[in-house]
């Protein structure tokens, strides 16, 4: 390790004064993004430039870009199609000019007028009003023209980003809320305008980047994956594995499927409910529960017996990931993960140290912790679903950090 434990806890990990939105991760929103600077000061202490840096949960990209800058090799999984498009257009630097160029591709098919069928799925005219749906059907269809694939996998993520503030959501949430009705009728916004402005502000974002890395030789390699699966990676190839798990229960922490959802319907990507299908979206029977975690369980269920099952089965799918990760990791190499204690019904799961009862052939190192200064989630909820009555959530972070040392039992 190329830092003593007490080296680690000197670091003020919380990074106040840093956008979580800083340079290339501010390219388009994304619910929960690991900060920056702490995945930057962990990839430089726990990894060397060339080695293998891998994310099974990684999300927009933030580990991904951070590997980049620092010259390491990359890998990132996601079961999200539109985390993935925009963690793979922060993996593909382009030159300005080449973008711009694109744009005025776009601009003369836009000029043809020729009218395109808004695409077909649940609740459109709910979300869209029909000017807008027309403008964002025949925006997408000339973005569908382009064929450098990675220009294009660029326009969807600016086309995500007008898809979002085109729609009738209420602005800056990550749930789906529809706008009041007064607001709404004055909400007619010019999707080809705010095409304009949205990609003017990410070519800005990429211009940077590509002075940056353009010219790195990483390598990188991201695919649409579920964590729960084994991975399609070599055994023991890993030198450093970096993540932040989801936390489980959508409804009461971060909905990723309700952030992605009327991007990817019109992307024609949307099969199947991500929150449904995430970490402890399907009923099971967790066994041998860890230690840490029992007590904690009993406690739930002794205020609500099926709120302890939907936890318990975010924990059993929890251990299939990690079973599927440490597989992948070197001997000697470090799995480290960021995570928050949630609470439910007012009691805290303790995931940080469920994590290390959970992984026998690593030995911890070191839990050091800093404050939630900028992640959008909410910071209270209902525990028992009584008017009036919240807690807090996270305000937390935990960063879990642990080494191989011995081989899968």
């Amino acid at each position: 390790m190329t830092a003593c434990v007490e080296d680690l806890r000197q670091i003020d990990w919380t990074f106040r004064n840093v956008r979580a939105k800083e340079g290339i991760n501010g390219l388009h929103p994304y619910p929960a993004m690991m900060a920056p600077p702490v995945a930057r000061k962990l990839i430089e202490i726990f990894s060397r430039p060339s080695a293998l840096v891998f994310d099974p949960f990684c999300g927009s990209g933030t580990v991904i870009a951070e590997a980049i800058r620092l010259k390491r090799n990359a890998i990132g999984f996601d079961i999200n199609p539109l985390a993935l498009l925009i963690a793979e257009v922060k993996a593909n630097p382009l030159p300005p000019k080449t973008l711009w160029q694109a744009y005025e591709q776009i601009t003369k098919a836009l000029n043809r007028n020729e009218p395109v069928e808004p695409p077909r799925f649940p609740n459109i005219d709910y979300w869209f009003k029909p000017q807008v749906q027309q403008q964002l059907a025949r925006l997408k269809s000339a973005i569908d023209e382009l064929r450098d694939e990675n220009v294009r996998k660029f326009c969807l993520v600016v086309f995500s980003r007008v898809v979002r503030e085109a729609s009738n959501t209420r602005q800056g949430e990550f749930k789906l809320f529809r706008m009041p009705s007064e607001k709404l009728e004055r909400h007619n916004p010019d999707v080809f305008a705010l095409f304009r402005t949205r990609f003017a502000e990410c070519v800005s974002i990429m211009s940077e980047w590509w002075r940056e890395v353009g010219t790195n030789s990483s390598s990188v390699l991201l695919s649409l994956h579920d964590a729960r699966k084994p991975f399609p990676l070599a055994p023991k190839s890993v030198d450093l594995m970096l993540t932040s798990p989801p936390y489980g229960d959508a409804r009461t922490t971060v909905a990723y499927g309700q952030f992605s959802r009327l991007t990817l319907q019109w992307l024609g990507l949307w099969d199947e409910d991500l929150d449904r299908i995430g970490l402890g979206g399907q009923a099971r029977e967790l066994k041998d529960v860890p230690p840490s975690l029992k007590e904690a369980l009993q406690a739930i269920a002794n205020a609500d017996p099926k709120r302890a099952e939907e936890v318990a089965a975010f924990y059993a799918d929890l251990r299939d990931c990690l079973r599927n990760i440490v597989t992948t990791l070197k001997i000697g190499g470090y799995a480290i993960f960021v995570v928050a204690n949630r609470k439910v019904k007012g009691i805290e799961l303790p995931t940080d140290k469920t994590i290390v009862e959970m992984l026998p052939e690593c030995s911890p190192i070191a839990t050091l912790h800093r404050q939630i200064p900028n992640k959008r989630m909410p910071l209270r909820n209902s525990p028992s679903n009584v008017a009036g009555q919240t807690d807090t959530t996270m305000l937390e972070e935990h960063i879990v950090i642990l080494q191989r040392v011995h081989d899968t039992g």
